[in-house]
């Protein structure tokens, strides 16, 4: 098992950190809304994780030079995919009038934002390329180019 960086410990932290300010300063009585409301929310969640850690990746690249030259490549982050595609089926599940109600005590509310937030550290090193299609892990995929067209 590969040894984690200082950043990865500070994230896990920051992590740890936001689940208990969920648990400890969510409403008391839970959340009650929308189904595509919640989607919609915990994919937000999960593309702030991802746009806060691009800022660090691209802090860090200022500071270095960088050690291969940048490649373009047809694709896109498997956590901004996966964020990208649950903030359009919340919405979708919203503008469908399909809205059913849901109710999230707040230990589930804490429960459900560690479980997005891990997925999003867990994902953050996987990219989905469409020309020719894979998904494959790139450390630190700052240094790809992405382009709709070649």
């Amino acid at each position: 098992m590969p040894k984690l960086t200082a950043a990865e410990i500070f994230e896990l932290s920051a992590i740890a950190v936001a689940v208990g300010l969920v648990a400890g300063f969510g409403p008391r009585t839970g959340l009650r809304a929308e189904l595509g409301a919640l989607v919609a929310g915990a994919a937000l969640l999960l593309l702030l994780q991802g746009f806060c850690r691009d800022l660090w990746l691209l802090r860090a690249a200022r500071r270095r030079p960088a050690v291969a030259p940048a490649r373009e490549a047809r694709c896109m982050c498997v956590e901004s995919t996966v964020g990208l595609t649950g903030v359009l089926a919340g919405v979708g599940l919203a503008g469908a009038g399909f809205a059913p109600m849901v109710r999230l005590s707040a230990d589930h509310l804490a429960l459900v934002a560690a479980i997005v937030l891990l997925s999003g550290f867990l994902l953050k090193d996987y990219v989905f390329e469409w020309t020719p299609w894979k998904i494959y892990r790139e450390q630190n995929h700052a240094q790809v180019i992405f382009r709709w067209r070649k």
